[in-house]
Formats: C-alpha cells, structure tokens, sequence
C-alpha cells in the first residue's frame, strides 16, 4: 500500500525541478502539492492542472490545511526558499503551505535553494539551525546558480532528494579545525587551521543523504543540519569522536590536530620572571589509537605537507584507508581553494586540480567509498 507524500512548492526558479520529483516520486507515494502562490509561477499549466496544485483555501472544500496535514505520511518542500524558512521558523502562517506545516507534527523534509549570500546570512543560518532541531534538511550543495555564479546554495537533483527521502541512515563523522592545547591559564598552542575543508566535507556528505556528525573546533561555525559537537584540545577532540562512534561507518579526520602536547603552568606566566622553557611531549595519534579499537570503521586522514611526496609511511603507521595530502606550498591554510593527492597503501588513487573546496570535497568523498 503506497504512503501519502505532501509536496511543498515555494517561489524560487529551482521549482522548474519540482515536476521531474514528482515524476520519480508517483510510483511509490500518493501525492497532494501545496504551492505558494510565487511558487505557481514556475510549474507549467499542464502540471498545475493535471496534478490539481493547491495554493489557497479556496482550491480546496473544508479546512485544507488541517486535513492534508493529518493525511501526509512524508511532507517534503522542494524547494524551499530563505523567505520560507524564515517565515516557518518564526511560525508564520500566512498561507496554505505555511499553515499546514504548522499542523503537521512530523519531521519535514526541507531542500533548501537559493543564492550563496543568502544561505550563508547569519540569519538564514540561525533559521536552519533551529529548525533542523526538528526537520531534515537536504542540501544544499556547491553547484551552479542564478545569474551564472557558483557558490554554496545550489537546490539538490531530484535523484539525490529521492535517495534521501527513502532512507539513507549511513552514519558519519566528519572533524574540522585546529586544537588548542594550553601553556597555562590564558594562553595556549594552536595552528592556522580554517576548517573550511571539513565543513565542505560535511555538506557534500549531508547533500547525499548521510546522517553527519561534525566535529569541529570551538573557533570555527557549526554546519547547520548536522550533529554538531563542539572540542577545545586534541583530548576533547579524541573524546567526542569515541563519544558518537557508535554505528558509525567513516571517518573523515580533517582536523589539524597538534603533535605535540605542552606541559601547562599554574595561573598566568609573566614576563617579568623572565626566560622560561616550555617542555613539550609527543601527542597521541588519535587516527591509530581509533584503528586500533575500531578495525572495521574507514578512516581517511588529512595529511598537511610542503611537499607532494606520497607518504605512505605516514598511512601505514597510521593504519588509515586512505590519506588526503594537501601541499601547503599551494595553497595556504584558510585558503577557498585546494589542490589534494589521495594515496591509499599502496598507490596514488587520485590527483586533483586546483579547484574550490567544495568541488575538492567532492573528488575526496567519491574517491573513498
């Protein structure tokens, strides 16, 4: 017996979509849609027709907004747009969509489009994020836009809405950023880590359909949607990866974790007391010591090098499945682009060009399955 699926349209040209969703979706759903009144205006007549599209009470006899909120199985908004999400998050039921989400008390599928800027606003992100509390946000991803820009905004394939909506419950962790390893009450270790290739390894890996848990650095955002867990030090760090490993099946290790561990002071050091010696002590290798518990789970580690050398000494002491090697001679730390090489033990697997990190976290994931 097929399930009932409300499909949500909103005013965004990536609407054009919509109509080959529903094609893939007819055969396994009995589906109803709901579009705003802008979201009309990029479906074709024939669909609209055809498929008898709702947009206010007067399509429809009774109380539209409570009856189809209690007949759905699955609702999904594909796409939805900054206005949208903004106006559910704030609980705004101006129309029939936003009133029937409001009736609904399930999780919602959201697949958000839109330019780059906009999804990035803080404000934009605050609404995902809080709404992602509740619902399950499919993509973005990095991709074409309007007006012929690429950026971070790009409304998923209906191919990859589809793979989600039906199940993809493969776990994942993905760690970003710097440690922070303290000298004493105020100061500490750190490095120039953006994270910035994580958090596009995130994405990418959410666009998909994983269930993400990300890792990240106190110094650096969250990725809204995902499981966000928050570490200070490399301990922190190695803690909250053993905390969510249960089920997981990857780990995407990108974090750039301190090698060495100094021995921290009591209070605050003064200068007045004048040259001191800090001892540092060789940190733990977080990657070996989780390989060593969870055999069966696929580590990729990030190496940072000056060089393009294949160090396979490295993933051999490691026991890592892949490595990623970034030449920093290429590109610097906090840089929008990377050039990788991805070895496993025993040859080079891939060598990329110098591209935009989303597109890199692209070549990384298809490259370690």
């Amino acid at each position: 017996m097929k399930k009932n699926l409300l499909l949500g349209v909103t005013g965004s040209i990536a609407a054009s979509k919509t109509e080959e969703l529903h094609s893939l979706l007819i055969d396994s759903y009995n589906i109803k849609i709901i579009s705003t009144i802008e979201g009309l205006k990029y479906l074709s007549k024939s669909f609209i027709t055809n498929h008898n599209v709702l947009s206010s009470w007067e399509d429809y006899p009774g109380s539209p907004h409570i009856e189809l909120s209690r007949w759905a199985d699955k609702v999904i908004i594909y796409p939805a747009t900054a206005n949208f999400i903004a106006k559910l998050n704030s609980g705004i039921s101006d129309d029939l969509l936003l009133s029937t989400m409001l009736m609904y008390k399930k999780s919602i599928y959201i697949s958000p489009a839109m330019h780059e800027e906009m999804y990035l606003n803080k404000q934009t992100q605050t609404n995902i994020t809080k709404l992602a509390s509740k619902h399950i946000f499919c993509g973005p991803r990095y991709g074409n836009l309007d007006i012929g820009d690429q950026g971070l905004g790009r409304l998923l394939e209906p191919t990859e809405v589809l793979e989600i909506i039906n199940g993809n419950n493969e776990k994942v962790i993905v760690t970003a950023g710097p440690t922070y390893e303290k000298i004493d009450s105020v100061r500490g270790i750190t490095n120039s880590s953006s994270g910035k290739q994580g958090r596009a390894i995130a994405f990418e890996l959410l666009s998909r359909g994983f269930e993400v848990t990300y890792i990240h650095s106190d110094k650096i955002d969250p990725v809204p949607h995902s499981n966000n867990v928050k570490y200070i030090s490399s301990n922190d760090l190695n803690n909250e990866i053993l905390n969510n490993i249960e089920n997981v099946t990857k780990i995407y290790m990108t974090s750039a974790v301190s090698d060495f561990i100094p021995e921290k002071h009591k209070g605050k050091l003064n200068r007045k007391d004048g040259e001191i010696n800090i001892k540092l002590s060789p940190n733990i290798d977080i990657i070996k010591s989780i390989k060593e518990k969870h055999k069966d789970i696929k580590v990729i580690a990030f190496s940072a090098q000056l060089n393009n050398d294949l160090n396979y000494e490295k993933i051999s002491d490691k026991n890592s499945d892949f490595l990623v090697i970034n030449n920093l001679q290429t590109n610097d730390f906090g840089s929008d682009n990377n050039k990788i090489l991805i070895i496993d033990h025993n040859k080079l697997i891939y060598e990329s060009d110098n591209e935009n990190k989303y597109i890199i976290a692209k070549h990384i994931i298809n490259n370690t399955f």
